[in-house]
């Protein structure tokens, strides 16, 4: 019998969903960065004080470059395997193309957004100190949210793809694959 997953050990992470995983952190990603959003007008409105806004957005912002940074390390992850099987097991270079191709729809998503994030973030202590009008700072957060969807959804997409090329190329190796692992 052959041993399916040719991308995890199959006594070790086969059964690991890393895809719904990071699915579920795009969602709560997007979600805390709503939340800070509506947070930031409140403080700027005088309902909320500033000190609880900064908190939030601090944890916020862990949970966002976590979930761009495992994202980016699970495409190059999975990326370099294809490879290697590909060459191992001498099937169509195309395969390395999809793959890639893949990555560079997400990867300047994956690139820039947190970037926006991270500067959203940090215009925000300028403009909590007023070095910095507080309507840039504003803006930076609005753009970060919206960049921030696109890049959930897109990633969704992209990890959804990489998985349907993963089993394409299970079912392409032959029955004794899993055994050179």
């Amino acid at each position: 019998m052959r041993a399916r997953g040719f991308l995890y050990n199959p006594a070790m992470l086969h059964n690991v969903p890393v895809a719904r995983i990071l699915g579920f952190l795009f969602l709560a990603s997007v979600v805390v960065l709503g939340m800070i959003t509506y947070d930031g007008y409140r403080t700027a409105a005088g309902t909320l004080a500033a000190g609880a806004h900064i908190r939030f957005s601090l944890f916020g912002m862990v949970i966002v470059l976590f979930t761009h940074t495992m994202t980016l390390f699970y495409f190059v992850g999975t990326g370099s395997r294809i490879k290697k099987v590909v060459r191992e097991y001498a099937l169509p270079q195309g395969i390395v193309d999809r793959t890639r191709r893949i990555k560079a729809r997400l990867f300047p998503w994956l690139t820039f957004t947190p970037l926006v994030t991270m500067a959203a973030f940090i215009i925000g202590g300028g403009a909590h100190t007023r070095a910095v009008p507080g309507w840039v700072h504003g803006v930076l957060a609005l753009l970060a949210l919206a960049m921030n969807l696109v890049t959930a959804a897109l990633a969704v997409t992209c990890i959804s793809d990489n998985i349907v090329l993963i089993e394409e190329i299970d079912g392409a190796l032959p029955e004794s694959a899993g055994e050179r692992s």
